[in-house]
């Protein structure tokens, strides 16, 4: 093996050391095998799970490791063999009969798989950090998703126009990063992607072993001969990852947990030279199998030297280990407490030194005090300052009550899972603004262990309810996002705005219901998209495809652009389909406005055919599409 592939190897770039590929030239055992243990959810696939058609548009390594990670459970009991079996049927990059080297795409996939875009033409321009940007979850650490100097006034934005958009795999994908002419963006296909912000050509292509979804953080980084900036995330293959932002090289891999079913969801936060990085898992879902171990899993936050990968400090969202407590309803040992994801991008608050969290719901019916809280780490050491538990025995997994492994009794699944906004008032006294699935907004004190200020219900929340990717916050007022996409008693889809100092709700804007191109419960108004604001508007799309853009001061909708109605053409000229808009939200920054639109599986209706027509664009917008 060469020093080059034993190096990449290490660093789990996306190399695989060529295998014999027993079945490449006859994808009989393999679609038997797709046919026995996969196509019953990928065929008719639904919610979180990716259709057959957004599968295959991934390299049979991608679709290897994701069986030999994320989905382990399901695969249990199948050989490497017959996993690579699988994904050399599913595959539409797998190698053809008469192929000279079938073998070959085992090895380095960025060299085989397409750009999904025209190369960049000339020498890559250098990565200037003083440029205007958006680094990350949020352009501050105080998670605000605010844009102060956008680069457009707020009397511009009903011209705001499509200037060019991004048709690739995956979905689900990340929140664009931008810093100066340099627009990054990952994809729930392994690919991290360096584009043009003006143009979206790209200049390089990245492909990581696994699914990857956070949005990215660049910065300097020290003592690595040939490397000058780097570029940080998370995939799912439980690692924190640092490649080259100049060249998409990569740099260091560290894997930071080794739980069963994780998914590396929430984006990592980049700080001081210290790269945190929440961890959070799919076991909820796993559980509903009655043979699943259920549940060994503690939410937690990693600190990593961002110059080595060294890990320096991880803190669970409890101090109590998980433990043999009772058996299911099938005589199965379960395990607990279990739980307390984190999913969102940790918040820092330098003056006192403190990292914020919120917390997903508990597994399990053993207590979980860390679940569905607010909880104050120290930068430093890890350590736990306060926690504040915002709902207590929130305890849920999916498919209760027939799962064996339900907890009783069953909660109703009121995650936190928005990251934390640091809000400083005109008087300079702070408050922390956390949303819940359950509906509620709250203010909570700093200074007090996270004491609740003041507490607003806008809903009765679901399961996929109340806030859920996260609200924005400009110099007066939080800008809540409504999603209450599966509650079937009283729904409340919209956005609305809370002055920050009182409580004071001061608008609400209901969501419109509009028709759209799937005919499943995801077309709705249901604003779970993560919001943006500038001075004057904010920004906020629904899953029926609509990005609106609304008045500060009102709420009134002062631009609206369907993204999934009609095609639009691509970067290479082709028509592309936007879709549900959900997950992470608006980037602007330099006078542009980037979107994702496209969510796995929910675009998408079996009773509807809509092959060619998935949703998964990046959009960029600016004024006139200039």
């Amino acid at each position: 093996m060469s020093n080059r592939l034993s190096t990449l190897l290490a660093l789990g770039a996306s190399v695989l050391l060529p295998v014999a590929a027993a079945s490449a030239d006859d994808p009989a055992p393999g679609k038997a095998l797709y046919e026995q243990r996969c196509a019953g959810c990928h065929d008719r696939a639904s919610d979180r799970t990716p259709s057959r058609e957004i599968l295959s548009r991934n390299p049979p390594a991608f679709i290897l490791s994701a069986m030999s990670q994320v989905m382990a459970p399901m695969a249990a009991g199948l050989s490497q063999d017959e996993m690579k079996a699988i994904a050399l049927y599913l595959s539409a990059a797998a190698p053809q009969p008469g192929d000279p080297n079938p073998n070959a795409i085992w090895g380095p996939s960025s060299a085989q798989l397409p750009l999904d875009g025209p190369k960049c033409e000339g020498p890559l321009p250098p990565i200037d950090l003083s440029s205007p940007q958006w680094n990350g979850w949020s352009p501050r650490p105080d998670n605000a998703r605010y844009q102060p100097d956008p680069g457009f006034a707020a009397a511009d934005v009903p011209r705001l126009k499509v200037k060019w958009a991004f048709h690739y795999p995956g979905s689900k994908n990340g929140q664009a990063t931008v810093i100066g002419n340099r627009l990054y963006v990952t994809s729930m296909s392994g690919a991290v992607y360096a584009l043009d912000a003006r143009s979206g050509c790209v200049y390089w292509r990245f492909d990581s072993l696994a699914a990857t979804r956070s949005s990215v953080s660049i910065g300097r980084i020290a003592n690595r001969p040939g490397h000058r900036t780097a570029l940080y995330f998370s995939d799912w293959t439980k690692s924190a990852v640092a490649i080259d932002a100049e060249t998409g090289e990569p740099i260091w891999r560290t894997k930071v947990d080794d739980s069963t079913g994780l998914q590396m969801t929430g984006s990592p936060t980049l700080h001081d030279g210290v790269l945190l990085v929440p961890v959070s898992t799919g076991n909820e879902a796993f559980a509903r199998n009655d043979d699943y171990v259920c549940c060994k899993f503690i939410g937690s936050l990693v600190a990593l030297d961002a110059n080595s990968g060294e890990i320096l400090w991880k803190t669970y969202t409890t101090d109590k280990k998980p433990e043999p407590y009772r058996l299911n309803a099938k005589g199965r040992q379960m395990w607990g407490p279990s739980g307390g994801s984190i999913w969102s991008a940790p918040t820092i608050d330098p003056a006192r030194g403190l990292i914020y969290v919120a917390t997903s719901n508990s597994h399990t019916d053993a207590f979980h005090d860390g679940a569905d809280a607010v909880i104050a780490m120290d930068i430093k050491t890890g350590a736990v300052r306060w926690k504040n538990q915002l709902l207590k025995d929130d305890n849920y997994i999916i498919g209760c009550p027939a799962a064996a492994n339900c907890p009783h009794p069953v909660g109703p699944d009121f995650a936190l899972g928005d990251s934390v906004i640091l809000h400083t008032l005109k008087d300079g006294k702070q408050m922390l603004i956390a949303g819940q699935k359950s509906g509620d907004v709250y203010a909570l004190d700093p200074d007090a262990d996270g004491k609740i200020i003041w507490r607003h219900r806008l809903s009765s929340g679901s399961a996929l309810g109340g806030v859920e990717f996260g609200s924005a916050a400009d110099g007066d007022n939080v800008y809540v996002g409504i999603s209450d996409v599966v509650n079937f008693r009283d729904p409340k889809p919209g956005l609305t705005a809370i002055r920050i100092a009182d409580g004071t709700i001061l608008w609400n804007t209901p969501a419109p219901k509009t028709p759209c191109r799937w005919t499943n419960v995801f077309c709705s108004g249901a604003i779970s998209m993560a919001v943006t604001a500038i001075p004057g508007v904010v920004f906020a799309a629904s899953m029926d495809g609509h990005f609106r853009a609304y008045a500060a001061d009102d709420g009134n909708v002062v631009w609206d652009f369907n993204t999934a109605a009609d095609p639009i053409n691509d970067v290479l000229g082709k028509p592309a389909y936007g879709g549900v808009m959900d997950g992470a939200g608006p980037t602007i920054v330099n006078g542009m406005v980037y979107v994702h639109s496209g969510y796995a599986g929910r675009s998408t209706a079996n009773i509807y055919d809509l092959k060619g027509k998935e949703g998964n664009l990046l959009i960029a917008f600016s004024v006139d599409g200039k």
